[in-house]
């Protein structure tokens, strides 16, 4: 990747630009197809986004406390999610055999079933659209994506932080 840049050209001012614009064209856009793909199966874009949370973490499975924590919501906006995933089949509560006040949560995953094939379309989707770079513009994209979500977390910690004082 260059280090070089190009400062104080109008090119360079339309083009930041032009990636600030396609950026929050692209944030909208996934949020609200998340939405309509997690509304086919009577969740919101937050319900799905947990699951996925869950299925990524490590063990298949985690807490309320850490996906609080993952996602930046309230322990209480957690736990509603929770009771509504759980009344429709998609979560399971699980006690800690060790420690019985600790409460695991886990994806049933035959639950997902409807919404794997639509997910699986966006993955392949995806796949087909950067299949035509390079390996270089591959790498540059993957540190693209890796910087903005970094940045992403660090927004968000000191978002959840800021509300936590006021």
């Amino acid at each position: 990747m260059s280090t070089a840049r190009t400062t104080g050209t109008a090119k360079r001012a339309e083009m930041l630009q032009r990636l600030g614009d396609l950026a929050r064209r692209f944030s909208t856009r996934t949020v609200f197809l998340h939405q309509v793909i997690a509304q086919t199966v009577g969740l919101s874009a937050t319900d799905t986004r947990c699951l996925d949370l869950i299925l990524t973490d490590p063990e298949n499975m985690t807490t309320a406390g850490r996906l609080a924590h993952l996602s930046g919501l309230t322990t209480g906006a957690i736990t509603h999610i929770l009771d509504r995933l759980e009344k429709r089949g998609f979560i399971k509560r699980v006690r800690d055999t060790e420690d019985r006040r600790k409460v695991f949560v886990r994806v049933q995953e035959e639950s997902l079933a409807p919404v794997v094939p639509k997910y699986r379309a966006l993955g392949e989707a995806y796949k087909t659209l950067v299949e035509h770079y390079t390996d270089s513009e591959l790498k540059l994209i993957f540190d693209y994506m890796e910087k903005m979500s970094e940045m992403n977390e660090r927004l968000m910690a000191d978002a959840v932080a800021a509300q936590r004082e006021g």
